[in-house]
């Protein structure tokens, strides 16, 4: 036995040192979670994209060779080279670069977005696993109140002070209660599958739960943090910035764009002749431009960024009014389900006190063993609606830290 301790309590400790809370698996999600990583690589595109915006375009190099060759006065044109570099208009690159900085700056808040998204379904499916485990252990518990009259209701049968009625009534809720307890443990795989997919991790690996719930925050939220802080609030404004820097590129890019070049052209010598610069290369400066003659499409390239901005301004009031409402819910849900911990917390008690009357009676023969059960099965249907109520409650709760990405800046 000596031998052993040391065994069993190095076992303890490791098992401690598995047990991993809630916020442990939000870290995990955060890091291993793949569709977090497609927006985060997203992000980074679109970080390389400004680079692209703020250069120049590429330069033109051309190559022509004369198959039949151009004479001149000193000598035949073999072939010739042009190289041409076109410079926008002046501003152009700059709304660019501009357009692409808020482009990824939204890029980078949907990133955002996507892991507080990915935060609050790790909160729910955890949440679930709790309810889970917590109506597992009341079935347990009642089962095993169950169990206890069988014996008190058999030894009363057979002593012709109650009927066999009352033996089979208790035997129906006892196997009742058993086939409820198995279905609850075939719950819990997909609930624990659907948890460790958001960690991307195996299916079957286990899940630490706690046995209670704190059911408090640890700062005071608000509408006005919500508004500030929301991820898709914040991605909705800068679509407004980016469709008013939009607005001005469409201007500059109804401005011509300005080229300037070399052309050079080889010119063999010709023979048997002296005259002055026999065989001299042709070196010509050019300049061009572009003629943004087609009205049309440039009214009309004006005119969409126009509509651009006006969308995303009526997408931005309609998210605000959104969230608005949400939060409004959310506060009538933390309401309601305070209202009912309070009520059901009275019923347990007056409840735990009935049953125990009934008990003392049933045990003199005084109260028919039907109430005692039904007593019973009310106990525990309110025991189960107040883990409900208590899951409700923190859900809310989780649905506030969602609403103004408070998570995001604990773990940030």
């Amino acid at each position: 036995m000596k031998k052993l301790l040391p065994l069993f309590i190095l076992l303890l400790i490791s098992s401690a040192a598995q047990a991993q809370s809630l916020n442990d698996y939000l870290q995990i999600a955060a890091q291993e979670n793949a569709g977090l990583k497609a927006k985060y690589n997203l992000y980074l595109a679109a970080l390389e994209a400004m680079d692209q915006q703020a250069s120049l375009p590429d330069p033109t190099l051309s190559f022509g060779y004369f198959i039949s060759p151009v004479e001149t006065r000193v000598g035949p044109q073999r072939f010739r080279f042009s190289l041409t570099q076109m410079f926008p208009w002046k501003g152009t690159l700059s709304l660019k670069k501009q357009a692409a900085a808020h482009l990824a700056q939204m890029r980078f808040e949907e990133f955002m977005q996507a892991k507080n998204e990915l935060y609050h379904q790790v909160k729910l499916k955890w949440l679930s696993l709790y309810e889970l485990e917590q109506e597992m252990r009341i079935t347990e518990e009642n089962l095993a109140i169950l169990k206890t009259y069988e014996p008190v209701t058999q030894t009363k049968y057979e002593a012709n002070l109650v009927s066999l009625s009352d033996l089979v009534r208790v035997q129906i809720n006892i196997d009742e209660e058993s086939t409820h307890r198995d279905l609850l443990l075939l719950k819990r795989k997909p609930l624990q599958s659907d948890f460790n997919t958001l960690l991307n991790r195996a299916p079957d690996l286990g899940v630490s739960i706690t046995d209670s719930l704190s059911n408090q925050q640890d700062q005071p939220l608000n509408l006005d943090s919500l508004m500030a802080n929301q991820p898709a609030l914040k991605t909705a404004r800068l679509n407004i910035e980016l469709a008013k820097t939009e607005e001005k590129l469409a201007e500059k890019l109804r401005k011509p764009n300005l080229g300037f070049g070399l052309d050079y052209a080889f010119v063999s010598k010709r023979s048997g002749q002296t005259i002055d610069d026999n065989g001299k290369d042709i070196l010509m400066p050019m300049v061009s431009m572009s003629l943004p003659v087609f009205g049309k499409k440039n009214r009309a390239l004006k005119k969409s960024a126009a509509l651009k901005k006006a969308s995303a301004e009526n997408l931005l009031e309609h998210t605000e009014k959104q969230y608005q409402n949400q939060w409004i819910n959310t506060s009538y849900k933390l309401e309601s389900a305070e209202r009912e911990l309070a009520l059901y917390k009275s019923e347990i008690e007056k409840t735990n006190l009935f049953l125990r009357v009934l008990i003392t009676e049933y045990t003199n023969h005084n109260r028919e063993f039907e109430e005692v059960l039904a007593t019973q099965q009310r106990l525990l249907a309110i025991r189960l609606a107040q883990v409900k109520a208590s899951v409700q409650y923190q859900a809310a709760l989780f649905e506030r830290e969602f609403l103004t990405a408070s998570t995001l800046s604990e773990f940030e």
